[in-house]
């Protein structure tokens, strides 16, 4: 049965409790009701101006179908229970925007996780079949007050870095990401100006028809997060992100770029790449980010001919625009190009390397193409340029390992380009198990010490590891 709550701005949505006799399951001795087998509600009315004011609940275990632009408004609080799916339309490119004073409440569980996905049947889903997921805050960026890219209405930034809009924890965001316009896309998950006040951990994005993440300022912090056959960048950071990041995996889909230009990593300090304060600053550790090139010396980029026939892939480093990002203790492997450090807009993101404001230590690269690049390419033949002899300075100024030839050199356990069961997990005897640099200033405090560089610890295996059980890395075959 369906049911639509058409003043849910007015009235706090309170589903009660549905008891099943069948499509249970027994946990602990206990029957509790399988994911989706509740009622399924509309979320939204299908416009661009839906409010939720209050406090609402989704509730376990019914389906959303969401529909439009759906605003958490100041002060409103939502909360979704763990297990919960909300289905996202297309027609209306169905989004949920969390503006400022707002919060979500989204604390899914290792065996029930949170799951935002296409509302098209299995088999039938692409990248971009609804917006996405939009969380906006009240602290810092470099711009001030600052409009959200997307068609959406809401303004993000102010003044307080520990604000607090809420929790995402074991969610899943599949098939998101939209253009609403030319150049005015909705990611798949997108912060504005969030603050460290805000959990944010064990998050997975699959199929995003824009970034998977991007950061427009702030400063939260995260772990445990995923993107998976990215359709543009895997991780955007801009207008003076400042967060501390630790275990992010991303691996790409040969068949799908951007027209842009797909990026592991895509960082500005701003557009104009303007010195503007707080800098871009953020701190990655233990990444994993593993690109779709399999044999450097044998490579057509098939993003140009396979769904997106004007895209192509580029680097799975790109820091440009006086960005001042910093990644360390981390694996990047099988990109037409390692890292590119570019001083586009005649900004200086090179000397701000060199000078140690950013700093890229205790990584490894294998199976590029081309290992350094200090320009943008913009053209979907970048590996003939001439290799940058000032980028790999940078890159041996801090003492980072000489690139590997092959992705096989990394002695991974199984294959890390795999798109349903990758496997990135090194070996006893990879170069990866060992090696993490940690005495920086900048990784001093907020990270785990560990021994390994890369996302995993040697320690763990394909079947239990910190992906294990609340990921899901076959949507586009599960019947939800």
């Amino acid at each position: 049965m369906k049911k639509f709550f058409k003043n849910i701005a007015l009235v706090a949505l309170a589903v009660a409790a549905v008891s099943f006799t069948a499509c249970t399951k027994d946990n602990g001795g206990q029957n509790e009701p399988l994911p989706g087998t509740g009622e399924t509600l509309d979320l939204g009315d299908g416009s661009e101006a839906y409010e939720i004011k209050g406090n609402v609940t989704l509730s376990y275990p019914n389906v959303y179908n969401l529909r439009g632009f759906v605003y958490v408004t100041s002060g409103s609080t939502l909360t979704i229970e763990p297990g919960v799916i909300i289905k996202g339309d297309r027609a209306t490119k169905a989004t949920i925007i969390v503006e400022r004073g707002g919060k979500i409440m989204a604390q899914g569980s290792k065996d029930r996780p949170i799951v935002m996905t296409s509302s098209a049947a299995a088999g039938q889903r692409k990248p971009g079949d609804w917006g996405g997921l939009i969380i906006l805050g009240k602290a810092r960026n470099n711009q001030g007050e600052m409009q959200i890219e997307g068609g959406v209405r809401s303004m993000h930034g102010g003044t307080d870095d520990n604000d607090n809009s809420g929790v995402l924890s074991y969610v899943r965001v599949e098939f998101a990401g939209v253009e609403y316009s030319v150049d005015n896309e909705i990611n798949g998950i997108t912060f504005g100006s969030v603050g460290k006040g805000t959990k944010l951990d064990h998050v997975q994005v699959s199929f995003s028809g824009d970034d998977s993440f991007e950061w427009f300022g702030g400063s939260v912090n995260a772990t445990h997060l995923v993107a998976l056959a990215t359709w543009d960048d895997c991780f955007d950071t801009d207008n003076g992100f400042s967060g501390n990041l630790q275990y992010l995996f991303a691996v790409r889909d040969p068949k799908t770029g951007d027209k842009s230009a797909s990026n592991g990593f895509e960082s500005d300090n701003c557009s104009t790449g303007a010195e503007a304060t707080p800098f871009t600053s953020a701190v990655f550790a233990n990444v994993t980010l593993v690109g779709p090139v399999v044999d450097p010396a044998n490579y057509t980029d098939e993003a140009k001919t396979n769904g997106s026939p004007t895209g192509f892939f580029q680097n799975a480093i790109q820091i440009r625009r006086n960005s001042r990002l910093n990644l360390f203790n981390s694996v990047i492997a099988g990109y037409p190009i390692g890292v590119n450090i570019d001083n586009d807009k005649n900004s200086n993101t090179q000397e701000a390397m060199i000078a140690g404001n950013s700093v890229m230590e205790g990584n490894i690269m294998a199976g590029m193409i081309k290992n350094f690049q200090d320009k943008a390419t913009n053209k979907p033949t970048p590996i003939t340029d001439i290799e940058s002899t000032v980028v790999k300075g940078i890159w041996e100024q801090y003492s980072n390992a000489a690139p590997l030839a092959k992705i096989s050199d990394l002695k991974f356990q199984g294959n890390p380009q795999s798109l349903t069961a990758p496997n990135a997990i090194p070996t006893a005897s990879s170069p990866a198990a060992t090696g993490a640099v940690w005495t920086n200033s900048k990784v001093a405090t907020g990270f785990d010490k560990v021994a390994y560089r890369g996302a995993f610890s040697p320690s763990e295996t394909a079947a239990d590891n910190w992906t294990t059980g609340w990921t899901n890395f076959d949507p586009q075959n599960t019947v939800y």
